[in-house]
């Protein structure tokens, strides 16, 4: 996708799915916490909280929607790899070769990108404000 498309277009899309990633795994890292709260504690306070929670916490909504999510990661992350992978023989800044192939050939730094952008600093949030992230 990078290569064929515009640039602006695939960083766009790029963080289009960074987003779409960061909803995905707060929102599993916030249901998840509150399963063993009761709902009426914050049914007042928190109305769209209360309302996504009391009908995902119903029979096995949960395991149902954890099962769909980790399929969604793994094309959120396939497409988040192709929307930001580097164009065939790119430079970056003057950095040595060795550098480049280590960050951009391998793709570690869309490694580095997906999980702590996407993943880590969503789910550590919202596991601190659960009943705000949903």
């Amino acid at each position: 996708l990078a290569q064929d498309v515009h640039p602006a277009l695939a960083f766009v899309v790029l963080w289009g799915l960074i987003l779409w990633l960061g909803m995905v795994e707060g929102g599993q890292a916030s249901l998840v916490g509150l399963a063993p709260i009761n709902f009426e504690l914050y049914k007042d306070s928190h109305p769209t909280t209360y309302i996504s929670t009391k009908l995902c916490h119903v029979g096995d909504n949960l395991d149902r929607y954890l099962m769909g999510r980790q399929f969604m990661v793994i094309f959120i992350a396939f497409c988040i790899n192709m929307s930001g992978a580097p164009v065939g023989g790119a430079e970056l800044w003057g950095l040595p070769q060795f550098i480049i192939d280590i960050f951009l050939v391998t793709g570690f730094a869309m490694i580095l990108l997906t999980c702590m952008v996407g993943q880590l600093a969503t789910q550590v949030n919202a596991s601190h404000c659960m009943l705000d992230y949903i």
